[in-house]
């Protein structure tokens, strides 16, 4: 059964409106961290990789 599934799992979505969807965000945090380690170890030329602190860019 699909931890999404709240017609299966009444809970879940009791669970997701106290805690919010805890689920989603660690899905959401590896697919980023993914990301990152593959721009990271590409080694197709050089790349710049920008701190997760660092400011927004100004468009101009």
């Amino acid at each position: 059964m699909p931890a999404n599934d709240a017609a299966q799992a009444p809970i879940y979505e009791t669970l997701v409106q106290e805690h919010g969807d805890v689920l989603a965000t660690a899905r959401k945090a590896a697919e980023e961290t993914q990301q990152r380690a593959e721009a990271v170890l590409d080694f197709r030329g050089p790349i710049t990789v920008v701190p997760d602190d660092a400011p927004a860019a100004e468009s101009a």
